[in-house]
């Protein structure tokens, strides 16, 4: 693993304060880390330019900055959503069998942070906080299809990247499908990311009515009818709004 140096003093120096020590000067942070004085400085100047850390304009002491709460609400509501789904979740498998997924949108990615395995021994399997492209898959779609069309286009804007032959990489045949995907309430893919592998999703609203996570029902091809198909849509359509309605929805 390579250590950068910098990156590390930043967070040993972030690490400092505390609900106990709310604020620390230079010496102060200095002493607790080890490092020089012009060294934890510099540091903060550039904390400070990113706005992670900010000066007390009664004491001129550094405190932790907006940027930090920032970050921390994000957690906040990732473990809010968390909590509110998983008992649904593992209802929602046991009608199903196969895998429930729960992905959320950070940056221009999307990530799984949670899932409740399939009871079948051949399963489609998602990995918990890794890093998947948001155009490919009902996943990432769904997430894309209820921005701003401003924010979405930005997002969009680099060349789409293919896994699959079955990945949508023409803007407008994607727009096209968002748009379904609005209509409809849910979305439906198969093979966008992996090969044989199908995904049955549904957004999940705050109080505010914000799309904030993705529900999927994800297996094997193989094991999917036509009938079942039309039977997962309502089922994850269903379990979605449940836990929306939990997070403060309608």
């Amino acid at each position: 693993m390579v250590i950068i140096k910098t990156v590390g003093k930043s967070i040993d120096i972030l690490d400092c304060f505390s609900l106990e020590n709310p604020e620390l000067g230079v010496g102060e942070i200095s002493e607790l880390t080890g490092y020089t004085a012009s060294s934890v400085s510099r540091i903060l100047a550039t904390l400070r330019a990113k706005g992670c850390v900010e000066k007390s304009p009664d004491t001129g002491r550094y405190q932790l900055g907006s940027k930090i709460l920032g970050w921390s609400q994000i957690i906040y509501k990732q473990l809010e959503v968390k909590q509110v789904a998983l008992e649904i979740m593992q209802e929602l498998r046991d009608q199903c069998g196969e895998e429930v997924a729960l992905y959320i949108m950070r940056g221009d990615d999307r990530y799984c942070i949670e899932r409740v395995e399939s009871k079948f021994g051949v399963a489609k399997t998602s990995a918990t906080g890794v890093a998947l492209p948001l155009h490919c898959g009902a996943a990432g779609k769904v997430l894309l299809a209820y921005l701003p069309k401003s924010t979405r286009d930005e997002l969009l804007k680099k060349p789409l990247e293919s896994y699959t032959p079955f990945t949508i990489t023409d803007r407008e045949a994607l727009e096209k499908d968002i748009e379904d995907i609005k209509r409809d309430g849910c979305a439906y893919s198969l093979s966008e990311r992996e090969i044989g592998a199908y995904s049955i999703v549904a957004p999940v609203f705050n109080a505010h009515g914000q799309v904030v996570a993705s529900l999927a029902i994800s297996g094997p091809q193989f094991r999917l009818s036509q009938e079942q198909k039309e039977v997962y849509l309502q089922l994850v359509k269903k379990a979605a709004l449940k836990i929306s309605h939990k997070m403060g929805y309608g």
